[in-house]
Formats: structure tokens, C-alpha cells, sequence
């Protein structure tokens, strides 16, 4: 019997060890652990699962209140004491004891814990014992706290939100959000816009047709654009405006948001200085006009002061040319039985006849419409000959140097006109040296880039130059001014430097000068190399 019993038991017993460590697994599963204090001894008997909650070793203890009281968070000891002390009061009458609290764990781990018991009393109420369990809601916790934080986020933005103008419609165009900056800026309130179609309570312009606005908005999913609608009171206003289509899960479209800003004042500002600058434009276009008209009479005027000097200058010398004849000829009528001052006064109306072809000579140069016959001529060879000429000319106080550099290409030039300035520069570089000095001729060869007019091709730079007084800027600008001279009146006309320039033009090249009160005077011919044409860049 005795053996029968043994039998019967020990599947009992194993059933039950099976049980109790599927429970203490689930537990552990489930980070439950159970507890049972003993009110009348203040013992507290804790599982293994309550111990490992706790952060330490997941055995069976028994211990004292006062533990459990030095695992609580400082924050939450008195208050947690304080609700189980009032739970187990004789008069308070519960059974069912709850609370959560936090706890420390010996890692220093702050742990949530939510304690679930029940009190079983005595007849008298008064409290005997406490069975229950604690449950790790540190996750839970964690995860209402990040809700909370998110749920003022979201309150916020949705406050910053109603702040903002903005409107929300259906895609039939009824409002069905209307913010409060929407009631400030535009006078309805939300009551009174919600349910209505936007474009009509705010009688809207646009800019170009709504189905097109509506069909850019479906296609790309956004618009930006002016619109002018009214205010509550009537007025219009010019509405910056933006709106964003809003799809459902399912991809359709389920709503529009606009946001707006009041642009009223900059649009007009803008307008307003367009119509400035038009103006202003318009002034200036009217001012340059002026001015060039302006500019235009005065060039006339110079050009007919310079025709009037040109005049001037060419009936002086014709007049003393008209006198020499005349008194030629008088002469002549009154001597015409003495053959030899007849003769004499033959070669003064040559002379005469000579100098009005020089003159005239020098007008052809200056206008470039003598004919000119260009030949290659060698620089050095030239300026040789034409020191040794104006050595004789220049007089006994005035040396003349030539300075060439050796290998000088030739230069293309009719060498009459050619000889014919540098003897008009040699004698005016000799004029402004009254004490004597040297004349310098010098030539080199020079790329297009230095020539005055910038034309492309190779030059030779052919220059006089003096040691005298020089000239200030006010008579370099009139300086290639026909008839303009600074000599007595019977010692020049006006027409050497006019007419060199002329005819440096006329051969393809170009006249510069260099000068300054008591620097001198250097005065550049720029003539075309020979083989190439006038404007062609040598190769």
C-alpha cells in the first residue's frame, strides 16, 4: 500500500516541478516576479524572478520592509511607503493593493515597477498578509514618455500651425481648415469660411485659369503664384500663394493646403519703381539725346571755326602769292625794255608760282587726296641722306644723329611725301631748340599693337626727336590742327604736321607725339612694311 502510494505521488510531484518551471519561466518571460509578505513578522518573502527585477542575484530571499524601502527611487520613497502604509491600514478597508514606482538598481539602473497585490484581512480588518507580484514596465514607461513628448511636439505644430495663414480645402474647393492667421489677414472667421468654396467667399483673380492651376497642381503637386482676392471688408489684396496637394494612401488626391502672405504693399512698391526706372529711363534717354545734340552743335561749331581757320590761313598765303604776281607783273609792264629785270621778276612769279603748289601741295597732303606713288624704300638709307642734307640746312649750332638698328626691313612710302615731312619735323624740331641742339632720327621696326590706330600687320616707326622746349597738353590737342601754329606768322603756316599726318594715314600707317614742357619732343611716323598690305599682319 505504502508502495503504491510512493508511485502514485512521484508523477504528481514531477507534474508539478514541470508546472512551476513553466510558471517561473513565463514569469521570467514576462519580467513578473512574485512576492508574499507576512504583515504580523514584517517578513517579505521574495521569488527569484522578484530578485532578478530587482537587478540581483534571481534566487529566493526572505527580508525586511526596510530593504525594499532602500531600492526605491528618492523621488518616489516616501510617496510609495506612504501608499502602502495607508493600503494596509486596519481601517482602510482595501484588498486591492497597486502602484508604480521607480527603483535602483545595485548597477545604478533606474527601473519602472508595477506592483499588483492582494491584502488578506482578518474579521476585524485588520491586514495579515500581502501576495502579489511586480512587473517591469520600464519599456512601457519609456514608451508613454516618448508619446507624451511627440504629442507636444504635435500640439505645437499644430498651434505654430494655426498661427500660420493657411487654409486646407476638399479638392471641390470647400475649406476645411481655416486658421486663425487666415482670420486676421482676411477677416472671416474659421465658423464662417469652413464648408465654403475658397475662390468664391475670397472672389479670386488669377493669373491664368483655374482648371489650368488645378491640372499643374495634380501633374507636379504644388503651385506658386500671386493671386488678388478680397478681404472681409471688400478691399483687394495681393496674396503671395502656395499650394501643396495632399494624396490618400491610396495615392488619390484628398486635399489642397494653401499658405498665403499679404505681398499688397511690395507688389505695389515694385510697380511703383518700374514705373521709376521707365521714367528715369526715359529721362536719361531724353538727357543723352540733349547732350549729343549739344555735342553735335559744338562739333559743328568747331568744324566750321577750323573750315574758317583753313580759310583764313590759305587766303593769307594766297593773297601774299596774288601780291608777289601783282607786283611781278607791275614791274614787268614798267622794266619791259630791260631784259635782265624782267628776267628777275620771271623768277619771282616761279618762286611765287612754287610756293602756292607747296601750299597747295600741303592741303592735298592734309585732305589725302594727293596722289601718292609708294615704293619700297630702305629707312636707313634715307635717314643717311636726309642727315647729310639737313647738316647743311639746319645751320652750325644743330647736330643731326640716325640711329638704325641693323637687318631693317623697307618700308612702303612715296619717298617724295615721305622726304617732305621729315624735313617739315626736322626743321620744326630745330625751331624749338632757338640755343641749338640735337635732332634725332631713329627708326625701328614695331607690331601692331603699339601702332596708334591698333591696326594689325608690322610697321616702321620712323621718329624725330628734340631736345627743346616741348609742348603742354592744351597745345598737343590742337597741335595737327590745320594752320594751328605757335610760330611768328612769317616763319610758318600751320600745315607741316597736318599734312604729315595726312599722308602717314594715306600710306596705311599713322602719326603719334610725345611731349612735355622741357622734355622735348618726339614725333612718330608708323609707315607699313614693303610686301604687305596696310591692315595685314605679318607672317
Amino acid at each position: 500500500m505504502g508502495a503504491d502510494a510512493e508511485d502514485t505521488a512521484s508523477p504528481l510531484h514531477a507534474a508539478l516541478a514541470v508546472s512551476e518551471a513553466r510558471l517561473r519561466r513565463v514569469q521570467r518571460i514576462g519580467m513578473v516576479g512574485g512576492f508574499e509578505i507576512e504583515l504580523h513578522s514584517g517578513i517579505n518573502h521574495r521569488s527569484g524572478e522578484y530578485m532578478a527585477l530587482q537587478g540581483q542575484h534571481a534566487a529566493p530571499v526572505t527580508e525586511r520592509h526596510q530593504d525594499w524601502i532602500a531600492r526605491l527611487h528618492p523621488e518616489d520613497r516616501e510617496k510609495a511607503e506612504r501608499t502602502f502604509l495607508r493600503a494596509i491600514a486596519q481601517d482602510s478597508g482595501i484588498t486591492d493593493y497597486a502602484q508604480e514606482y521607480r527603483i535602483i538598481t545595485p548597477a545604478g539602473e533606474v527601473r519602472w515597477i508595477s506592483a499588483r497585490a492582494e491584502i488578506e484581512r482578518a474579521p476585524d480588518g485588520t491586514a495579515l498578509r500581502v501576495v502579489g507580484a511586480h512587473v517591469d514596465v520600464t519599456r512601457l514607461k519609456q514608451t508613454e514618455a516618448a508619446l507624451a513628448t511627440s504629442r507636444a511636439e504635435l500640439q505645437e505644430l499644430l498651434a505654430t500651425l494655426d498661427l500660420a495663414t493657411v487654409m486646407v480645402r476638399d479638392m471641390e474647393g470647400r475649406i476645411q481648415f481655416w486658421s486663425s492667421g487666415c482670420e486676421r489677414l482676411l477677416g472671416w472667421s474659421a465658423a464662417e469660411a469652413k464648408g465654403r468654396v475658397a475662390r468664391e467667399l475670397l472672389d479670386t483673380l488669377f493669373p491664368q485659369p483655374f482648371p489650368e492651376i488645378e491640372a499643374q497642381l495634380l501633374r507636379e503637386g504644388e503651385w506658386t503664384g500671386d493671386l488678388v482676392s478680397r478681404h472681409r471688408d471688400r478691399r483687394p489684396m495681393v496674396l503671395a500663394t502656395r499650394k501643396v496637394l495632399h494624396r490618400d494612401r491610396q495615392g488619390q488626391p484628398a486635399a489642397v493646403m494653401e499658405s498665403f502672405d499679404d505681398v499688397t504693399a511690395l507688389r505695389q512698391a515694385r510697380a511703383e519703381l518700374q514705373a521709376l526706372n521707365h521714367s528715369l529711363e526715359q529721362r536719361v534717354s531724353e538727357e543723352v539725346a540733349r547732350r549729343e545734340a549739344i555735342q553735335a552743335r559744338t562739333a559743328h561749331a568747331e568744324r566750321m571755326q577750323a573750315l574758317g581757320e583753313l580759310a583764313g590761313g590759305m587766303a593769307h598765303d594766297m593773297r601774299n602769292i596774288l601780291q608777289m604776281v601783282s607786283s611781278a607783273s607791275a614791274i614787268i609792264a614798267d622794266v619791259v625794255d630791260d631784259p635782265d629785270q624782267v628776267l628777275a621778276m620771271l623768277d619771282a612769279l616761279n618762286a611765287a608760282v612754287e610756293r602756292g603748289d607747296a601750299v597747295a601741295g600741303r592741303l592735298l597732303a592734309f585732305a589725302r587726296r594727293s596722289e601718292l606713288s609708294a615704293t619700297p624704300i630702305d629707312a636707313a638709307a634715307l635717314l643717311e641722306d636726309l642727315r647729310i642734307v639737313l647738316e647743311r640746312t639746319l645751320g652750325r649750332a644743330y647736330a643731326c644723329d640716325v640711329a638704325v638698328p641693323p637687318g631693317l626691313p623697307p618700308l612702303m612710302a612715296d619717298r617724295r611725301q615721305l622726304e617732305a615731312a621729315l624735313v617739315n619735323l626736322a626743321v620744326n624740331a630745330r625751331d624749338a631748340m632757338p640755343e641749338g641742339g640735337v635732332v634725332r632720327l631713329s627708326a625701328r621696326l614695331e607690331e601692331a599693337a603699339d601702332s596708334p590706330d591698333g591696326l594689325p600687320g608690322a610697321y616702321i616707326r620712323l621718329e624725330v626727336t628734340d631736345t627743346g622746349t616741348g609742348m603742354d597738353e592744351a597745345t598737343l590737342a590742337r597741335v595737327v590742327e590745320p594752320f594751328f601754329t605757335t610760330k611768328p606768322v612769317e616763319q610758318g603756316t600751320g600745315l607741316g604736321l597736318p599734312m604729315a599726318k595726312g599722308f602717314a594715314e594715306q600710306s596705311g600707317g599713322g602719326l603719334a607725339i610725345r611731349s612735355a614742357p622741357g622734355e622735348g619732343t618726339t614725333v612718330s611716323l608708323w609707315l607699313p612694311v614693303a610686301g604687305q598690305s596696310a591692315g595685314q599682319s605679318a607672317g
